[in-house]
Protein backbone atom coordinates (compact mmCIF):
# COMPACT_ATOMS: atom_id res chain seq x y z
CA UNK A 1 0.00 0.00 0.00
CA UNK A 2 2.55 2.94 0.90
CA UNK A 3 4.60 2.05 -2.23
CA UNK A 4 1.66 2.66 -4.71
CA UNK A 5 0.95 5.59 -2.70
CA UNK A 6 4.44 6.54 -3.08
CA UNK A 7 3.72 6.26 -7.10
CA UNK A 8 0.66 7.78 -6.67
CA UNK A 9 2.45 11.25 -5.14
CA UNK A 10 5.43 11.10 -7.38
CA UNK A 11 2.38 11.02 -10.03
CA UNK A 12 1.01 13.80 -8.94
CA UNK A 13 4.18 15.71 -8.10
CA UNK A 14 5.35 15.37 -11.73
CA UNK A 15 1.91 16.47 -12.94
CA UNK A 16 1.94 19.55 -11.16
CA UNK A 17 5.25 20.17 -11.91
CA UNK A 18 4.18 20.37 -15.99
CA UNK A 19 1.71 22.57 -15.18
CA UNK A 20 3.50 25.24 -13.57
CA UNK A 21 6.00 25.38 -16.34
CA UNK A 22 3.39 25.47 -19.18
CA UNK A 23 1.15 28.05 -16.78
CA UNK A 24 3.13 29.30 -14.14
CA UNK A 25 1.51 31.66 -11.67
CA UNK A 26 -1.50 31.29 -13.94
CA UNK A 27 -4.82 29.62 -12.73
CA UNK A 28 -4.92 27.15 -15.03
CA UNK A 29 -1.63 25.81 -12.52
CA UNK A 30 -3.94 24.85 -10.33
CA UNK A 31 -6.22 23.15 -12.89
CA UNK A 32 -8.99 25.97 -11.95
CA UNK A 33 -11.06 26.88 -14.93
CA UNK A 34 -11.42 30.21 -14.14
CA UNK A 35 -10.15 33.00 -11.15
CA UNK A 36 -14.10 33.18 -10.92
CA UNK A 37 -14.77 30.00 -9.69
CA UNK A 38 -11.24 30.10 -7.81
CA UNK A 39 -12.78 32.41 -5.78
CA UNK A 40 -15.88 31.00 -5.70
CA UNK A 41 -14.62 27.74 -4.03
CA UNK A 42 -11.81 30.30 -1.75
CA UNK A 43 -15.71 31.81 -0.36
CA UNK A 44 -16.93 28.75 0.68
CA UNK A 45 -13.93 26.99 1.96
CA UNK A 46 -13.55 30.13 4.26
CA UNK A 47 -17.28 30.75 4.80
CA UNK A 48 -17.18 28.82 7.78
CA UNK A 49 -13.99 29.96 9.28
CA UNK A 50 -13.50 33.08 11.98
CA UNK A 51 -10.15 34.20 11.74
CA UNK A 52 -8.65 36.06 15.03
CA UNK A 53 -5.03 38.16 14.54
CA UNK A 54 -3.51 34.55 16.47
CA UNK A 55 -5.23 32.26 14.19
CA UNK A 56 -3.10 29.79 11.93
CA UNK A 57 -3.85 28.26 8.94
CA UNK A 58 -2.41 25.38 7.16
CA UNK A 59 -3.14 25.32 3.28
CA UNK A 60 -2.61 21.91 2.12
CA UNK A 61 -2.54 21.27 -1.30
CA UNK A 62 -1.53 24.99 -1.97
CA UNK A 63 -0.64 25.44 -5.48
CA UNK A 64 0.63 28.80 -6.28
CA UNK A 65 -1.02 30.04 -2.65
CA UNK A 66 -3.93 31.76 -4.28
CA UNK A 67 -5.73 31.47 -0.83
CA UNK A 68 -2.85 33.35 0.91
CA UNK A 69 -3.58 36.31 -1.14
CA UNK A 70 -7.51 35.77 -0.48
CA UNK A 71 -7.32 35.54 3.01
CA UNK A 72 -4.98 38.59 3.61
CA UNK A 73 -7.49 40.69 1.02
CA UNK A 74 -10.88 39.35 1.71
CA UNK A 75 -10.88 37.98 5.34
CA UNK A 76 -7.96 40.78 6.56
CA UNK A 77 -6.01 38.08 7.61
CA UNK A 78 -3.06 38.83 9.41
CA UNK A 79 -1.98 35.36 11.38
CA UNK A 80 0.21 32.57 10.08
CA UNK A 81 -0.31 30.87 6.84
CA UNK A 82 2.09 27.69 5.93
CA UNK A 83 1.53 26.31 2.25
CA UNK A 84 2.23 22.67 2.02
CA UNK A 85 2.70 21.08 -1.78
CA UNK A 86 4.24 17.77 -3.32
CA UNK A 87 5.02 19.84 -6.26
CA UNK A 88 8.53 21.33 -5.50
CA UNK A 89 9.18 23.55 -8.69
CA UNK A 90 5.77 25.64 -7.02
CA UNK A 91 6.88 25.71 -3.80
CA UNK A 92 10.19 26.99 -4.77
CA UNK A 93 8.49 29.64 -7.07
CA UNK A 94 6.11 30.77 -3.55
CA UNK A 95 9.19 31.14 -1.60
CA UNK A 96 11.07 33.70 -4.37
CA UNK A 97 7.82 35.53 -4.77
CA UNK A 98 6.99 35.71 -0.57
CA UNK A 99 6.96 38.88 0.84
CA UNK A 100 4.97 38.00 4.06
CA UNK A 101 7.49 37.56 7.03
CA UNK A 102 3.84 35.49 8.52
CA UNK A 103 3.68 33.28 5.54
CA UNK A 104 5.66 30.04 5.26
CA UNK A 105 6.36 27.20 2.65
CA UNK A 106 7.04 23.48 2.63
CA UNK A 107 7.49 20.78 -0.31
CA UNK A 108 6.13 17.88 2.11
CA UNK A 109 4.91 14.47 1.49
CA UNK A 110 2.92 14.12 4.91
CA UNK A 111 2.50 10.50 4.79
CA UNK A 112 6.71 10.18 4.64
CA UNK A 113 7.09 13.02 6.92
CA UNK A 114 4.91 14.25 9.36
CA UNK A 115 4.02 17.96 10.09
CA UNK A 116 4.78 18.69 13.82
CA UNK A 117 2.87 22.03 14.41
CA UNK A 118 -0.51 21.96 14.91
CA UNK A 119 -2.96 24.79 12.75
CA UNK A 120 -6.39 26.73 13.92
CA UNK A 121 -7.19 25.91 10.46
CA UNK A 122 -6.34 23.60 7.95
CA UNK A 123 -8.17 24.18 4.28
CA UNK A 124 -7.80 21.62 1.30
CA UNK A 125 -9.00 22.80 -1.68
CA UNK A 126 -9.05 20.34 -4.86
CA UNK A 127 -6.08 18.10 -4.08
CA UNK A 128 -8.44 15.20 -3.82
CA UNK A 129 -9.36 15.65 -7.25
CA UNK A 130 -7.02 13.87 -9.50
CA UNK A 131 -7.39 10.02 -10.12
CA UNK A 132 -4.62 8.06 -8.77
CA UNK A 133 -5.93 4.68 -8.80
CA UNK A 134 -5.71 4.86 -4.91
CA UNK A 135 -7.51 7.79 -4.23
CA UNK A 136 -9.80 6.78 -0.91
CA UNK A 137 -6.96 5.09 0.93
CA UNK A 138 -4.71 8.37 0.38
CA UNK A 139 -6.93 10.43 1.15
CA UNK A 140 -8.32 9.18 4.07
CA UNK A 141 -4.76 8.72 5.44
CA UNK A 142 -4.29 12.62 4.82
CA UNK A 143 -7.03 13.41 6.70
CA UNK A 144 -6.63 11.05 9.72
CA UNK A 145 -3.19 13.03 9.69
CA UNK A 146 -4.33 16.03 9.26
CA UNK A 147 -7.19 16.20 11.92
CA UNK A 148 -4.22 15.23 14.59
CA UNK A 149 -2.56 18.85 13.74
CA UNK A 150 -6.15 20.75 13.92
CA UNK A 151 -6.95 22.76 16.69
CA UNK A 152 -10.75 23.95 15.28
CA UNK A 153 -11.50 23.15 11.97
CA UNK A 154 -10.16 21.10 8.97
CA UNK A 155 -11.97 21.98 5.56
CA UNK A 156 -12.13 20.31 2.55
CA UNK A 157 -13.64 19.47 -0.79
CA UNK A 158 -14.58 16.96 -3.18
CA UNK A 159 -15.85 15.81 -6.43
CA UNK A 160 -19.66 14.33 -6.21
CA UNK A 161 -20.99 11.20 -7.60
CA UNK A 162 -24.10 13.22 -7.66
CA UNK A 163 -23.58 14.16 -11.21
CA UNK A 164 -24.37 13.88 -15.11
CA UNK A 165 -20.40 13.88 -16.49
CA UNK A 166 -17.19 12.30 -15.02
CA UNK A 167 -14.20 13.05 -16.26
CA UNK A 168 -11.86 9.65 -16.63
CA UNK A 169 -8.96 11.24 -14.90
CA UNK A 170 -10.76 12.95 -12.26
CA UNK A 171 -11.99 11.38 -8.54
CA UNK A 172 -15.71 11.40 -7.96
CA UNK A 173 -16.64 9.80 -4.15
CA UNK A 174 -20.24 9.65 -2.56
CA UNK A 175 -20.44 12.66 -0.10
CA UNK A 176 -22.53 10.04 2.50
CA UNK A 177 -19.08 7.97 2.39
CA UNK A 178 -16.76 10.90 2.90
CA UNK A 179 -19.79 12.18 6.04
CA UNK A 180 -19.57 8.81 7.82
CA UNK A 181 -16.35 8.44 7.49
CA UNK A 182 -15.15 11.48 9.36
CA UNK A 183 -17.67 10.89 12.21
CA UNK A 184 -16.37 7.61 12.62
CA UNK A 185 -12.81 8.47 12.80
CA UNK A 186 -12.01 12.02 13.08
CA UNK A 187 -15.09 13.97 15.08
CA UNK A 188 -18.42 14.01 15.98
CA UNK A 189 -18.87 17.51 14.52
CA UNK A 190 -19.20 17.10 11.06
CA UNK A 191 -21.01 19.46 8.27
CA UNK A 192 -21.00 18.97 4.68
CA UNK A 193 -22.29 21.73 2.09
CA UNK A 194 -23.65 20.38 -1.35
CA UNK A 195 -25.57 22.92 -2.58
CA UNK A 196 -23.62 25.56 -3.48
CA UNK A 197 -23.21 26.37 -7.61
CA UNK A 198 -19.12 26.68 -8.89
CA UNK A 199 -21.20 27.77 -12.24
CA UNK A 200 -23.91 29.11 -13.33
CA UNK A 201 -26.83 27.12 -14.71
CA UNK A 202 -24.72 23.44 -13.70
CA UNK A 203 -25.75 21.18 -10.99
CA UNK A 204 -23.53 21.24 -7.84
CA UNK A 205 -20.95 18.92 -9.23
CA UNK A 206 -18.38 18.83 -5.69
CA UNK A 207 -19.15 19.24 -2.12
CA UNK A 208 -17.41 21.00 0.83
CA UNK A 209 -17.06 19.08 4.21
CA UNK A 210 -16.22 20.89 7.82
CA UNK A 211 -14.81 18.74 10.28
CA UNK A 212 -14.42 20.37 13.68
CA UNK A 213 -12.87 19.69 16.88
CA UNK A 214 -15.68 20.78 18.94
CA UNK A 215 -19.64 21.95 18.42
CA UNK A 216 -18.73 25.45 19.10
Amino acid sequence: MKNKSRKSIQKLREHYNCLFLKYKNSVSTSQQSSRRTQNKRMYILTKYIYLKKTDSVLDFGCGTAYLHKYLKNKKNFKGKYCGCDISNLIINNNIKKNNDPKATFINQDILEKKIKTNYDYILINGTFNNYTGDNLLWMKRVLIELFKITKKKLIFNNLSTFVDYRDKKLFYINPLEVFSFCKKNLSKNVSLIHDYHIKKNIIPYEFTTIVSKSST
